[in-house]
């Protein structure tokens, strides 16, 4: 096995004995086998070990935690152990077509900028069955979206972390995963590579297979995703669009904070200082450090009082808010008109170069 393979896929390991033998043998089937496998197995209490040592291949890895240490945590450990050129990420209950990493690399070697790349995604039941919610699934993560944009990523995150292949260079340079966050390290780690210029692709083919738990983390705690979500915008969203003069993302941002409905349950004064710090400039060390921050009365009291003024202007019924909307209107507009003048353009452009 080569010591720097071009390909490292990190597993993530915990309880799913009666799934990751599905998980390993799609990566041992790929048509590119130039990769290792990296698993981190984090203090399993079933006989997912047992299952991932009768695999029979030197390219795999087990690195076993000494005590369960969280999904973030355990992708850390798994990114500063891995070798390869790029990091492919994928679920320990999840699988991949036999030809993701090819059509992946493949749209490397057409666009050379790229740093991070999805595909899109099946969704199956905990049974391996196609999802009964399927199409609504479909709506959210299989449609084109402007990766690269920063009003895709307001308040959603349209890139499956087990469909992703990112570049090492890259992660190393805009870090690891933050070990505080439990809802929304995915999104918190693309909106930071978005904000340290990475450039994003998403594959429109269903290349990656995912099993949608009824427990599932992102879903299970509401308002703990939403202040996940909203410290990740404000570090990451909010300086990029300040530094590109897009004031009209700095306002949809503000807005979705100001109009979710998880913010209603919160104590009035934590609410009013969530907005007060969305408002504020600078960063805290991670999410918390934050949280501790949002909690703490007697830090900069004054925040309850610029937060419960700023969530005056966005009210249905106050004129800020009308003005914003209308802005945000006449904005759509002149890109949906400037997209289809670009695709006219170079239209007639083959149309005139297939002629010549």
């Amino acid at each position: 096995m080569s010591n720097s393979p071009l390909l490292s896929y990190l597993v993530l390991s915990y309880n799913y004995e009666s799934y990751i033998d599905r998980t390993i043998r799609s990566i041992l089937e790929q048509t590119v086998q130039d990769f290792e496998i990296v698993v981190v197995d984090d203090c399993s209490k079933d006989n997912s070990v047992g299952v991932i040592r009768s695999f029979n291949d030197p390219r795999i890895r087990l690195l076993l935690n000494d005590q369960n240490i969280g999904g973030a945590a355990s992708y850390n450990r798994a990114v500063s152990e891995a070798r390869g050129e790029w990091l492919v990420n994928l679920d320990a209950d999840d699988w991949i077509a036999p030809n993701k990493a090819e059509i992946q690399l493949a749209a490397v070697k057409s666009n050379p900028h790229l740093d991070i790349l999805g595909t899109y995604v099946a969704f199956f039941d905990e049974d391996g069955i196609p999802h009964g919610s399927t199409h609504e699934l479909e709506t959210i993560v299989n449609q084109e979206h402007k990766v690269n944009q920063i009003d895709t990523w307001i308040g959603a995150n349209h890139l499956c972390r087990s469909s992703s292949m990112v570049r090492r260079a890259a992660h190393l340079r805009f870090g690891l995963d933050d070990p505080t966050m439990v809802r929304a390290p995915d999104f918190e780690l693309w909106t930071r590579a978005l904000r340290e210029g990475c450039q994003f692709a998403i594959i429109p083919e269903k290349l990656t297979s995912l099993r949608v738990h009824s427990s599932g983390l992102t879903h299970g705690d509401p308002l703990g995703t939403f202040l996940e979500m909203t410290y990740a915008m404000s570090y990451n969203l909010i300086p990029l669009a300040e530094k590109n003069a897009l004031h009209s993302s700095v306002a949809r941002i503000v807005a979705w904070v100001c109009r979710h409905d998880a913010l209603n349950r919160l104590q009035p004064a934590v609410a009013y200082r969530l907005i007060g710090m969305v408002m504020e400039p600078g960063a805290p060390q991670d999410f918390a450090t934050f949280k501790a921050k949002l909690n703490d009365f007697d830090h900069r009291p004054e925040l309850a009082t610029i937060g419960r003024r700023c969530l005056s202007l966005f009210s249905p019924g106050a004129q800020p808010y009308q003005m914003i909307s209308k802005l945000n209107k006449d904005i759509e507009a002149y890109i949906e008109a400037r997209d289809y003048w670009q695709a006219q353009s170079e239209m007639w452009m083959q149309a005139y170069q297939s002629k010549n």
